[in-house]
């Protein structure tokens, strides 16, 4: 598989959320869920409460986002919930009746979802309403969801890019010449890299994606083995090096929570 990112392109993060039920035929408004906001706070730390069976989340894009395409979805568990679980997801300009889109967790018997990153790929859709909906019981874990883009890299990055780490600890130095260490957080990884040749429509992808998360909103990168929640930590740039071919500069920074 090639290097990706699945980002929120449709405003998922500012939408309304909604908790529902019995999404069979129509969709009802309930308070059967608790800390639905969770799903969207771009924290993958605390969960929503348990989606029981028929339990739905509506997701209100806004009547300005209601044409923008997207084509994939990532769900950050964090307990293993990989048997036996499944959820549905559903687009429409409806407020109570969606279309199904997609199985998520595979059909029956059910592959679930493991601790981490869930990522599913369909046909491109829009809509101003996103349901998800769990069709087969109890499901807990659901921190954290991305409904957007997939950017597949039309071309991999040059081979002097880097890799570093941010180390959350301050140092204190004493007036002996001591130093005491307060370690904050964890280390974060960083990734700065450059394209010396991309065309226009990688261009045109690059800058789409910029303009959706800019430096404030978090998304995922693949690289080619694990799935990483990251931010950018700068506007990504261009250079036009010959007619129509850019060089371009991109720099992330490893999202702890």
């Amino acid at each position: 598989m090639a290097r990706s990112f699945i980002y929120d392109n449709i405003g998922l993060t500012e939408s309304t959320l909604t908790d529902g039920t019995v999404f069979t035929t129509t969709f009802a408004s309930s308070s059967l869920v608790t800390n639905e906001e969770r799903a969207i706070d771009m924290s993958i730390s605390t969960a929503i409460t348990n989606l029981d069976l028929k339990d739905t989340l509506q997701f209100d894009v806004g009547e300005d986002n209601k044409d923008i395409n997207a084509d994939a979805i990532a769900i950050y568990f964090t307990v293993d919930q990989s048997t036996g679980n499944n959820l549905e997801l559903y687009s429409s300009d409806d407020a109570t009746v969606g279309t199904l889109i997609a199985e998520l967790g595979g059909a029956a018997p059910y592959a679930g979802f493991p601790l981490g990153w869930n990522v599913y790929t369909f046909d491109v859709k829009n809509g101003r309403y996103w349901y998800l909906r769990s069709n087969t019981g109890t499901l807990s874990g659901v921190a954290e969801v991305i409904i957007g883009t997939k950017y597949t890299f039309d071309v991999n990055p040059e081979l002097n890019a880097k890799t570093g780490e941010e180390f959350g600890t301050d140092i204190i130095t004493s007036y002996g010449g001591n130093e005491y260490a307060n370690k904050r957080h964890e280390p974060k990884t960083t990734w700065d890299w450059n394209w010396s040749h991309i065309l226009s429509t990688q261009k045109t992808a690059l800058e789409n994606m910029n303009a959706s998360v800019q430096d404030w909103k978090k998304f995922l990168y693949y690289d080619d083995t694990n799935y990483h929640y990251v931010r950018m930590t700068k506007p990504i740039t261009f250079t036009e090096v010959a007619p129509s071919v850019y060089s371009a500069n991109m720099s992330l920074r490893e999202q702890l929570s």
